[in-house]
């Protein structure tokens, strides 16, 4: 596995559970206390975003990201261990989401977007998103819900919301943290 790999233990995730959070936000928006929300398009019809290819909106996401962070070489992908069904799940260190078990893996916030892939079958091969990446220094969280298909949420500041829009014109959208949000496009 080529610069993605298990983590220690599941200590950087602990940030993540508290216990006045209900699971569902937590894998929707992130943890709360960031300075900014927004909604990101994950491409459908959005220009230069490619929703299964090289520039899918989350591969551009944590790209940009990865400038507004102290730590961009390192950082954290908690990803769901039903995912890649066959072959069976990596051994990694267990982040005790209710609904949401999830494995966690380290490596540089750039390859992250591919930390699924990278984990289950040790190459970029297919185009799934990891469900919570965040760096080490929690300046960000990027919470990608494993059945959305519309959006995906970034807990960050100002600035790094700002980057985010100049990178993804078109796509990003600011809310609030928990606010109710359509899932699938039938529902839009």
């Amino acid at each position: 596995m080529t610069q993605v790999r298990p983590a220690p233990n599941a200590d950087a995730a602990r940030w993540l559970l508290r216990a006045d959070v209900e699971w569902w936000d937590l894998v929707r928006y992130g943890p709360p206390g960031f300075e900014v929300y927004v909604r990101i398009a994950f491409g459908h019809g959005v220009e230069g975003v490619d929703s299964q290819g090289e520039d899918r909106a989350v591969r551009v996401a944590l790209a940009t990201l990865a400038t507004c962070t102290a730590t961009p070489s390192s950082g954290y992908a908690a990803i769901w261990e039903g995912w890649g069904g066959d072959p069976p799940a990596p051994e990694a260190p267990r982040v005790d989401i209710p609904n949401r078990e999830m494995l966690l893996f380290t490596g540089p916030v750039d390859v992250l977007s591919d930390a699924p892939a990278l984990a289950w079958y040790g190459a970029a091969l297919g185009y799934q998103d990891p469900h919570l990446v965040w760096p080490e220094d929690q300046a960000w969280c990027l919470a990608c819900e494993v059945d959305e298909e519309i959006e995906f949420t970034v807990g960050c500041s100002v600035e790094a919301s700002q980057a985010l829009a100049r990178a993804l014109p078109g796509a990003v959208r600011r809310v609030r943290y928990g606010e109710p949000a359509p899932m699938y496009l039938d529902q839009v």
